[in-house]
């Protein structure tokens, strides 16, 4: 009988991040070709990039620590130290013209693996192209990971106030739980 080994953590993590990419270029290729922001202009589609929370991102977000303007002070180097580990994560960056970044965001599935938590978003604190689709855009691609890790629900987790909490209750399909304070959806 030949005893089955389990994979080390170098190839689980490795095959996770293949489906996060394969996730994140999946979303991309769904996105209408030119898309709206808040402030009504025509953003292409071409101009985005997504990525993971790669160096220049901490990078960038660093300076984000520093405007002055945040709404939330995540502190994202103790983020990733945390998620890191996990090589289920799912993690996203949204860039303009490949220099601009426009929302960082990480996430992870719920320990039976049947849902997805979207844990800490955050947009650029000075604004960016994508003002007003940011959630949008980072719901596509949190979908389209849950579905190739087979979880059957989306959770946006502790929302940070209640109007942000309205907000994603009025993304399509989403409901509140009270009792432990996310919003969610079936994917």
């Amino acid at each position: 009988m030949i005893e089955q080994r389990k994979p080390d953590y170098a190839a689980v993590k490795g095959q996770y991040e293949a489906l996060r990419e394969d996730s994140r270029n999946f979303a991309y290729e769904v996105l209408a070709p030119v898309l709206t922001n808040k402030r009504s202009q025509a953003i292409l589609k071409s101009t985005l990039t997504f990525s993971g929370i790669t160096v220049n991102c901490i990078n960038e977000l660093r300076k984000w620590e520093m405007s002055g303007l945040r709404r939330v002070a995540w502190d994202w180097d103790k983020v990733l130290k945390t998620y890191r580990p996990k090589p289920k994560r799912f993690e996203l960056s949204i860039w303009h013209e490949k220099h601009w970044l426009c929302s960082a965001s990480i996430g992870k599935p719920t320990v039976k693996g049947s849902k997805l938590r979207l844990d800490l978003i955050e947009s650029n604190p000075n604004g960016s192209s994508i003002d007003g689709l940011v959630i949008d855009i980072n719901l596509i691609c949190y979908k389209a990971y849950a579905k190739v890790i087979g979880a059957t629900e989306l959770r946006i987790m502790n929302p940070v106030n209640e109007i942000v909490r309205d907000y994603y209750l009025s993304k399509k399909g989403f409901s509140y739980s009270q009792k432990e304070n996310f919003c969610f959806r079936k994917v």
